[in-house]
């Protein structure tokens, strides 16, 4: 089993790494290794010996995020499901559930929670475990339906002797009670987590009102749980309640989407899915494909959680803490069975490759064809920029964080995808040997979207009659041969080399960058 975690886990490394050693220098899977690897087989009986070695407690920095979800907490079992997810997970609850449980003398209970996801390191646990680290609220209702929430809330506190309300959201703090709903802007706020919290807000009529949190825990007057005694200070008035205060969190829907790293190797394609879901594929040259699955929680500001539970189907147990760089998720090491290992001083970046995941899409890509007819044109480079193509180079370079310069460009436009409108083809001045990159920019009516860098490329390049997934193949000149660059569903490659030599029914002589590109015709980026 050893050698196969090491064959799952090094394709990433060597792939994303090729000008380091890898973590394991004597292995089949060294990049300069001269022994053949041969397929490891894959197989589950193997992986308990391994985990039962493994500590009984992570040494992986815990990483939490804002969860709601239905808990079951019985003699025989503890697992929660978490809301708008049909996954039961095996739970780790802290004290303070399990005295909330024994106290409403119930085995099911809505809640709201910080906590992360595991993999279970009991090797008869098929499933992965959730832990709860701060427990916000409780609902004493015993079923199993998950509490309706319409807005995201910074806090949230519920008040009686009088019954009263109060919410805040986008720096503003609503309190209603009995016929009254007034708005207060939140002035200051301090908080120490899990222990105390002070907000001072303001009306428009420059009326103090302010709230002091006690982090002792809270039941309210319908028997509910919450994280904070709160007391609510108003015109010489102390009014009592109790609250909620999780902490800021950026909203999960930021980060869904589809996610790559390529090289001349492996493929790697991430799937950050609606519900936690992640998927994982990586498609290697020699043609292979192989899965991985598993979970994922932002945590923090900018930061994101991966945990894989399975391999081709097997059980494993990796995880990845990645930062948002940009559009572009970085990661520097991962952890294997609770042990950390680095990728050598580099970073295993994966690009952002699609604003929105749709239903199915990862799993339902197929070569979808249309027939288009094409004329013979030489497209030139204009001599003049838009703002709106000056824009999208601009934020190229902002979204891979590098300085513009005294970088120029020229560009080119072209319906790639039959859908009647021009996409952008951008030929930067980072020339090497006889070729430069090409960004090439999705048109998509409010804006052009990035979608593929190619190194390489010389001038000029056509447009081939084949179509992969909607996209025409582009025509790239080596040497003395054609080469045909095709789009894969989600780019195209990012280097001319390996790629297949073009025949001559390929050519539709629309040719794009006609005219010689020189320094006096560069555009410059404003």
């Amino acid at each position: 089993m050893l050698r196969v975690i090491t064959y799952f886990c090094l394709f990433i490394i060597t792939g994303c790494a090729q000008q380091h050693q890898p973590i394991v220098n004597n292995s089949l899977y060294s990049l300069n290794s001269s022994q053949q690897v041969t397929e490891p087989a894959l197989s589950t009986k193997s992986s308990i010996a391994n985990i039962n070695n493994a500590p009984n407690a992570s040494i992986v920095p815990a990483k939490y995020y804002n969860f709601s979800g239905i808990v079951t907490i019985t003699a025989q079992q503890r697992t929660i499901r978490l809301c708008h997810n049909e996954q039961v997970f095996n739970l780790q609850p802290n004290s303070r559930l399990l005295a909330q449980i024994e106290r409403l003398n119930q085995p099911n209970a809505y809640i709201e929670f910080e906590g992360q996801i595991n993999q279970s390191l009991n090797p008869r646990h098929q499933r992965a475990i959730i832990s709860i680290a701060q427990l916000h609220f409780l609902s004493n209702q015993n079923n199993s339906t998950c509490r309706s929430v319409t807005s995201r809330s910074n806090f949230e506190i519920s008040g009686s002797q009088p019954d009263w309300l109060g919410y805040a959201q986008d720096n503003q703090f609503t309190f209603i009670i009995k016929e009254l709903n007034s708005k207060w802007a939140i002035k200051k706020s301090v908080i120490t987590k899990g222990l105390r919290a002070f907000v001072e807000t303001e009306n428009s009529d420059g009326e103090q009102l302010n709230l002091v949190f006690t982090g002792n825990g809270c039941i309210d007057s319908n028997n509910n749980y919450w994280q904070y005694e709160t007391k609510l200070y108003l015109k010489g008035k102390q009014i009592a309640g109790c609250a909620k205060y999780p902490n800021q969190q950026e909203d999960s829907q930021d980060w869904l989407g589809h996610y790559r790293y390529k090289n001349n190797n492996v493929t790697i394609e991430l799937e950050l899915a609606k519900h936690h879901q992640a998927n994982v594929k990586y498609r290697y040259s020699k043609g292979k494909t192989q899965t991985a699955r598993g979970f994922w929680h932002p945590y923090g500001s900018s930061g994101l959680k991966l945990l894989l539970t399975q391999h081709q189907g097997n059980k494993t147990n990796v995880i990845y803490h990645f930062r948002r760089d940009g559009v572009r998720l970085q990661a520097s090491h991962q952890w294997r069975d609770n042990q950390k290992y680095s990728f050598n001083g580099a970073l295993l970046t994966l690009d952002r490759m699609t604003d929105e995941v749709e239903s199915g899409s990862f799993s339902t890509l197929t070569l979808n064809t249309q027939t288009r007819e094409f004329q013979a044109q030489d497209i030139a480079s204009p001599t003049k920029s838009t703002p709106a193509i000056n824009n999208a180079v601009k934020r190229y370079f902002t979204m891979h964080k590098t300085k513009t310069d005294n970088s120029k460009y020229w560009f080119s436009e072209y319906d790639l995808n039959g859908n009647g409108r021009k996409d952008l083809l951008v030929m930067l001045d980072w020339c090497e040997g006889d070729g430069c990159v090409l960004l090439v920019f999705e048109n998509t009516l409010n804006r052009y979207k990035f979608m593929s860098r190619i190194t390489q490329v010389q001038a000029p390049l056509q447009i081939s009659k084949t179509q992969r997934h909607l996209w025409q193949s582009l025509l790239i000149k080596d040497k003395q041969q054609w080469l045909q660059l095709d789009f894969d569903g989600i780019s195209y490659p990012a280097t001319t080399q390996n790629n297949n030599l073009a025949s001559d029914a390929d050519f539709t002589q629309v040719k794009l960058f006609s005219t010689p590109l020189t320094a006096d015709n560069a555009i410059r980026i404003e």
